[in-house]
């Protein structure tokens, strides 16, 4: 991070900051600070809660205009009243699916609010996610469409109803929309889903990742997603920020178990830089076994200039420790999935032929790779 605001966020982006974080917090407020630029970059970020939150508690807050002020602390309740909402439609959800027995797994941010969010307003959600294997979906898109959710046009597997969206997953890795992803870990995802544990969610069961299988899940979710906002890095950073040695050795393990030990090294590289993240200096070690190449850390270093990766970024990255036959599998089909996949990249060609769907996505690449 090289803008002074970027300094400023990456500061910010703790939980319950102590007193020397946020005297460093001061310090770098009081110098030549784009406070309209910070909150935009924190908007964007998924910072802006915390942001919010860890200004006030530096004494910070009542020294901005009271504009911009007033537009953090808007940006802080709107995020809660969200979430709320959120949170009352999935226990509304999570009452039949309990009478039902459906099995369902909450995953990424609704996940992490009862978790390490003790403040709903300090993580921003867009929906619900949650994963639930075959036998267990159309019990699930029944309970959906009784309670009025509509299923998308283009993504047969988002539902909607006023501004609550549910997101189902029948595969864990995104596989159910492109084949080979199955292929970014050696395990079958019913491996994955024996230990996943159950949890209360408001007074209702659903099921959770046990704690590295999820760091593994949001590291995979990060980089498939380039790395695009920060609160995701802040995710994990929450999560592991008090491990010892054992859970990293843990970690460790269960990545090399599942083929994805490459993973944590990446995450662990762009912690250290864009928020100075050390974990203990065993954990430092069993990192360090995973070396990153000139290539890696070029693409990875293009997020320490406040940009998401490239296109061709998560392919690299995601498929780096498959063999050279699976990671072309892997590279062919995420450039050019198949039709019904295409047109939800295209949503105004869903009366397009087959070979005019292929032409427009060489034609995107083209351009993308341009813009890179």
């Amino acid at each position: 991070m090289n803008s002074v605001e970027r300094k400023i966020l990456a500061c910010a982006a703790e939980l319950d900051p102590g007193p020397a974080r946020q005297q460093r917090l001061r310090t770098a407020m009081s110098g030549d600070v784009n406070v309209d630029h910070l909150i935009d970059v924190a908007f964007k970020e998924g910072l802006a809660g915390l942001l919010y939150k860890n200004l006030t508690k530096a004494g910070v807050l009542e020294s901005l205009d009271h504009r911009q002020s007033e537009r953090l602390k808007s940006l802080y309740y709107k995020t809660v009243r969200f979430n709320l909402k959120l949170i009352h439609d999935l226990k509304e959800v999570l009452k039949p699916v309990n009478r039902k027995n459906i099995q369902v797994v909450l995953v990424k941010g609704i996940a992490l609010l009862g978790q390490i969010y003790n403040d709903i307003g300090l993580r921003p959600l867009t929906d619900i996610d949650l994963w639930v294997l075959g036998r267990g979906y159309a019990g699930l898109v029944d309970v959906l469409m009784s309670q009025g959710y509509q299923r998308d046009r283009l993504y047969p597997n988002t539902f909607r109803k006023g501004s609550t969206i549910f997101d189902i997953s029948t595969h864990l890795l995104w596989a159910d929309r492109i084949r080979t992803r199955k292929l970014l870990i050696n395990k079958g995802q019913e491996h994955i889903y024996s230990d996943t544990q159950i949890i209360q969610f408001e007074g209702r069961k659903a099921r959770s990742l046990n704690q590295y299988d999820q760091v593994l899940f949001l590291s995979l979710h990060v980089l498939k997603h380039s790395v695009s906002r920060l609160i995701w890095l802040v995710d994990i950073k929450s999560l592991v920020g008090s491990w010892d040695t054992s859970d990293w050795e843990a970690l460790v393990h269960r990545a090399q178990e599942v083929g994805q030990e490459k993973i944590i090294v990446y995450i662990w590289f762009l912690l250290r830089h864009l928020f100075d993240f050390h974990s203990p200096l065993q954990g430092r070690q069993l990192l360090r076994n995973g070396n990153i190449s000139l290539l890696e850390k070029k693409i990875l270093s293009r997020r320490m200039n406040g940009e998401p990766l490239t296109l061709w970024a998560p392919l690299i990255l995601l498929s780096s420790g498959m063999g050279w036959a699976h990671r072309f599998a892997f590279f062919w089909e995420n450039l050019f999935p198949g039709p019904e996949i295409l047109k939800q990249v295209f949503p105004g060609s869903a009366n397009s032929k087959v070979w005019q769907l292929y032409l427009k996505r060489v034609l995107q690449l083209i351009g993308m790779i341009k813009m890179s």
